[in-house]
This record gives structure tokens, sequence and C-alpha cells, in this order.
């Protein structure tokens, strides 16, 4: 219960942009903030690490992690092999209940951007990807493409930049047009191409992080 506490309070800074990439993460501070022990600390930075939020050094010296360019498209080419395999399935097997689900989503995804929560639109966004593997049902599968997506949630929060987003969501509107129409090539293309038009919405940011009050980050 004390491990998962410290980690959603360092993930959801780190997912909010209040602790930028670098930032060190002192396991005796951490552990007099949430007035428990270096070792329970340890195992939240470990499980964070897991989830390549953080990096942990052998010295045990820990800070958020920093992603690189050559990691995002790494990311996102991984995301497209799996994703476009997804997609030869399902032309071939998605049901009119299916489309419905997607359609219905996309709908939220706009309804989210047009009140300005973007943050609830770039999780409808990930989210939206999500539905297209769990209608395969394979939960070997869903596990390898969740990791995916929260390696690709942290390089959101930590480097996207102003980038108008609007054209990624009608993307999502004509992908789900190509399932309906059964066309996988159609489909493949448009998803190479909304993934190249995402990683030009992120600037990274090579400064060197601010000092933090991590009392204030973590919300204390």
């Amino acid at each position: 219960m004390l491990t998962q506490k410290i980690v959603s309070a360092i993930s959801d800074a780190i997912y909010h942009r209040r602790l930028p990439p670098g930032t060190k993460l002192n396991e005796r501070d951490i552990a007099e903030l949430f007035d428990v022990s270096r070792t329970v600390v340890r195992q939240a930075l470990i499980r964070l690490s897991q989830d390549r939020l953080v990096e942990v050094s052998p010295k045990r010296s820990s800070s958020v992690a920093c992603p690189t360019f050559d990691d995002a498209y790494q990311l996102y080419q991984m995301l497209l092999v799996l994703e476009s395999g997804v997609i030869d399935q399902l032309t071939k097997s998605i049901t009119q209940n299916e489309l419905e689900i997607l359609r219905a989503h996309t709908l939220k995804e706009q309804a989210a951007h047009q009140a300005h929560d973007h943050d609830l639109g770039d999780k409808l966004g990930r989210e939206f990807h999500s539905l297209l593997i769990s209608f395969l049902k394979n939960d070997i599968l869903n596990n390898i493409h969740n990791q995916l997506r929260r390696q690709e949630a942290l390089i959101n929060a930590l480097y996207r930049s102003g980038f108008d987003y609007c054209q990624l969501r009608d993307e999502h509107t004509r992908l789900v047009d190509c399932f309906e129409r059964r066309d996988a090539a159609s489909a493949k293309n448009l998803l190479a191409s909304h993934y190249n038009l995402v990683i030009k919405g992120y600037k990274f940011n090579t400064a060197v992080p601010p000092d933090i009050d991590l009392k204030a980050v973590l919300g204390l």
C-alpha cells in the first residue's frame, strides 16, 4: 500500500510535467516525505523503472527518465509493426458492435478537445489504440501493448509541444472508416502517417532540470 502510494505520486508528477526529465530522486528525501523506510522507497522506484519512468543506477542514484528522439522513434516503429498486424486481423473479424464502440470513442475524443481538456483527450487518444488491441482478446498482446503505451505516455508528457492535434483526431475517425470498408492497406498507410505526425509534435529538451521542491510537486 505504501509502495503504491509513492509510485502513484511520482508517476502522476511525471505525467503532469511537474518532474522534468533528469530530475534526481533522492531516496532519503522521499522516505522522509512519506514517513517510510528507504527500502519501501527503493521498491517504489524499482517499480517505476520497470515502466521506464525512472532510471535506477547500481549506485542507488535514481532520476526521472530522459527518453531521446531515437527512443521515441523506436517506440513508434514498434507500435506501428504491432498495430499493423492487428489491422490485418481486425479488417477480417471486426464486428458492427466493435465499430460502434470505436465511433463512440472518437466522439468522446473530439468532445474532450473541444472542451479544452487536452489531458483527457490525449488519454482517450491512447485508449483508442488499446481498444483495437483488446478486440483480438489476446492477453499477451494486451500486456505488451500496454507497456509500450505507458512509455508513450511518458514521452508525450515530457516532450509534447504546442502542436495542433486536430488532424490526429480526424485520423482516428478515418481509421474506423477503413475498418468498416475492410480496407487493411489504407488503414496501415494511415497509421504510419498518424505516427509520423505524432512524433513531429515533440520537442526534445536537453536542458538541465531546475531544482525541484519534491514536497510541492508530489502534492504532500
